[in-house]
């Protein structure tokens, strides 16, 4: 996604490259049950250490200007497992959080396929809320909000140009459609423990991202 200048409502003196690092958080009971988790907050398989060893191998030989995770105990145990002495500089942000699935958390494909308003929620997830749910509007502008403030302001980052942020699934995918122009939605294909890594240029009054191999972390 490209950003123009006026959106940033920043500083004009900034460096002009910038590297984030995307962690979705390992497996949960209800990743594995394949059911809608949100806001609900449940914590990692027993033997997520074993999942995330090699993620934390990797983080844990790199550093950090800026660390970022989602308030909700599986991201928080993912940081944890990843890279434990980035706890105390980690900034926990509910903006992070995955979106609520209202009356639908907990509950799978199978259960809901007969529902009409979960398959119109399918067909359009942009015009069709959840239950009691979050509309995409307002998980779309909270998202956006964390982006402004903590990756595209250059006031607010412009001594921090390595971050890394620990999250959900539809999370990272809103972000790469953002961060990435001509990238879609559900064109991000992202499991528990996965890192992406996105490098962001400034050319001219714009960001450019671009996806590059983890862990190439560098600028």
């Amino acid at each position: 996604m490209v950003i123009s200048e006026s959106e940033q409502n920043g500083s004009e003196q900034s460096a002009s490259r910038r590297s984030i690092v995307l962690i979705r958080h390992g497996t949960t009971r209800w990743n594995v049950e394949k059911k809608y988790l949100g806001h609900t907050d449940k914590g990692l398989l027993p033997d997520a250490q074993e999942e995330l060893a090699r993620l934390g191998k990797q983080c844990r030989e790199l550093t950090w200007d800026a660390v970022y995770c989602s308030d909700l105990l599986r991201c928080r145990q993912t940081l944890a497992h990843i890279a434990p002495q980035l706890i105390e500089q980690a900034k926990f942000d509910s903006r992070l959080r995955e979106n609520d699935f209202g009356q639908w958390e907990g509950l799978n494909y199978e259960q809901l396929k007969d529902n009409l308003l979960y398959r119109s929620w399918i067909d359009d997830p942009h015009k069709v809320t959840p239950p009691e749910g979050e509309a995409w509007q307002t998980f779309a502008e909270r998202v956006d909000s964390f982006l402004h403030e903590q990756i595209w302001s250059e006031h607010s980052h412009k001594n921090s140009h390595r971050a890394l942020i620990v999250t959900h699934g539809g999370v990272i995918r809103y972000m790469m459609s953002r961060l990435i122009n001509g990238v879609g939605f559900w064109d991000t294909h992202v499991i528990p423990g996965q890192a992406i890594q996105v490098d962001l240029e400034k050319q001219g009054d714009h960001w450019l991202g671009r996806r590059v191999d983890f862990p190439s972390i560098g600028l």
